[in-house]
């Protein structure tokens, strides 16, 4: 197997620790401002992928200036507001009782990359891809949702739609903007010099929003998770190894592995691990989505060229 075809599995494994991550990060959301945790854990994950820098020193010292607008941008879009926007949505949504309207939205994050990896990078979408990705949205669909058709309801709710669909968005186009960054720094100094950026741009988020967190009263219990989300599950782990597979990866390919999210969320909710309460029953239609999206997936990723 290429080295190209094998690189979506690093892919799909960074998203596994994605969804692993909610087990440690839920505790953390009780006491700490979303802006904070985004801050602390890049704090972390730098501190730990910091020897990268020196090692690929001269690669990001030889970056232009348009490189550096780049990897602002997309630490901005991608590591601190699609987060924001997207926990933002959710409070919100809590607040109307519709829980549907921002989840469902967030599914769309695979067609903003196609559409700009078409449009950016020249990548090519063929009529064999453009079908495999509607059976992997399905299959997405179907692990949320089930059989039941949804009905967005905007009465009162404009800002939870607005906000959802701007974190779909900002996801998608961190997919692009890291694909561009990928061409003139190595993957192990991108991850490292993302986790350095995303701390003063998550501060100054936080003293926008105006979050107040004093770091120096976290207790043992949150230390330890955020050495787990910063290191191994939502961190400098899980970035590394998303970097290595996207470098060989296209981006239309690489936003579909990513959702093997969701599969793997399925699995850790129908366990004692369920982090938001008692193991839940997995219905029908969610082991179908399930064998729709993990074979889409797998067609896309390790298929001939022609499917690309």
């Amino acid at each position: 197997m290429s080295q190209a075809r094998f690189a979506p599995i690093f892919i799909m494994m960074a998203a596994i620790l994605w969804a692993v991550d909610a087990i440690f990060r839920t505790q953390l959301t009780y006491t700490i401002p979303s802006t904070y945790i985004v801050m602390i854990e890049h704090f972390i994950g730098f501190l730990i992928l910091s020897p990268l820098i020196i090692k690929y020193w001269k690669d990001v010292k030889s970056l232009k200036k348009h490189d550096w607008i780049i990897l602002l941008t997309m630490t901005i879009v991608s590591s601190v507001l699609g987060t924001v926007l997207f926990t933002e949505a959710l409070g919100r949504s809590f607040a109307e009782n519709d829980f549907v309207t921002p989840i469902l939205l967030q599914k769309l994050q695979p067609l903003f990359v196609v559409g700009l990896s078409a449009l950016i990078l020249k990548e090519k979408v063929s009529l064999q891809f453009i079908s495999l990705a509607a059976i992997a949205l399905s299959g997405s669909y179907m692990i949320s949702f089930g059989f039941e058709p949804v009905s967005l309801q905007f009465t009162g709710k404009e800002m939870v739609f607005v906000l959802a669909l701007g974190a779909a968005a900002a996801w998608g186009t961190g997919t692009i903007l890291s694909k561009y960054a990928l061409k003139n720094l190595p993957f192990p100094a991108l991850a490292a010099v993302r986790m350095f950026l995303a701390v003063p741009i998550a501060y100054i988020f936080s003293l926008i929003l105006g979050h107040v967190f004093d770091p120096m009263s976290l207790g043992v219990s949150e230390l330890w998770r955020f050495f787990v989300i910063a290191g191994i599950t939502g961190g400098a782990l899980a970035l590394y190894l998303y970097y290595k597979g996207l470098k060989k990866t296209s981006a239309k390919v690489s936003t579909f592995a990513e959702l093997i999210f969701p599969v793997t969320s399925i699995f850790i909710a129908i366990t004692p691990l369920n982090p938001y309460g008692a193991p839940q029953i997995l219905s029908v239609a969610n082991t179908i989505g399930i064998i729709l999206l993990v074979g889409s997936i797998t067609i896309m990723s390790f298929g001939d060229d022609k499917v690309k």
